[in-house]
């Protein structure tokens, strides 16, 4: 896949909600990239994270109910139930495995990696457990770039100290200073 644009894949979990709207708080809505959140979501219970999103920021944000085309300048969050990988332009939806454990982060991670290479880049903010190391490591290992909340930032530090501890990413702060930094990295690259 070929892509004019950054897609950023941001992940969270416990703890997130607070860390997701500071981070697009102090996003600009003016850039050459995409966002797809993936969330540790009850099966059962109707997210509201997009409406909650539309609160802090002047992108659309999209549900992600069904196969969707990526389109530059949007925020597509995962609903219930799902997860999300990216695919010849495509945010492609399935059911999630009955698995305890949820990996959408990883599956999400590993996806943008082997799709989008150097294109990629992967955030991993407040959470427990350590889903989105394996995907944050295929991520730097194809090219692209890894941003950590910093765990003394988080609600919940155990998403991001496992990434500390197992990826080295590029930058590790507070969700306001990775959006600014991320308004960098994709200068850099124009």
């Amino acid at each position: 896949m070929t892509n004019s644009f950054f897609i950023v894949g941001i992940g969270a979990s416990a703890g997130g909600v607070p860390a997701l709207t500071e981070f697009f708080d102090h996003l600009p809505y003016k850039m050459k990239s995409s966002y797809v959140v993936a969330t540790h979501l009850m099966r059962d219970r109707q997210s509201l994270l997009d409406q909650i999103l539309k609160k802090h920021t002047k992108l659309p944000v999209i549900r992600l109910e069904k196969d969707t085309k990526l389109e530059m300048g949007k925020i597509y969050v995962i609903i219930e139930d799902t997860t999300v990988t990216v695919k010849d332009g495509l945010l492609k939806v399935e059911k999630r495995d009955d698995k305890v454990v949820n990996s959408c982060v990883d599956i999400l991670f590993e996806s943008l990696a082997i799709e989008l290479r150097e294109i990629g880049i992967g955030i991993i903010l407040s959470g427990g457990g350590n889903d989105g190391l394996k995907g944050a490591k295929k991520i730097k290992e194809m090219g692209g770039k890894v941003l950590v909340q910093n765990p003394d930032s988080a609600k919940i530090p155990w998403m991001p100290m496992s990434v500390i501890e197992g990826d080295h990413p590029i930058i590790v702060e507070t969700p306001a200073k990775i959006a600014q930094h991320l308004v960098r990295l994709c200068k850099l690259s124009e």
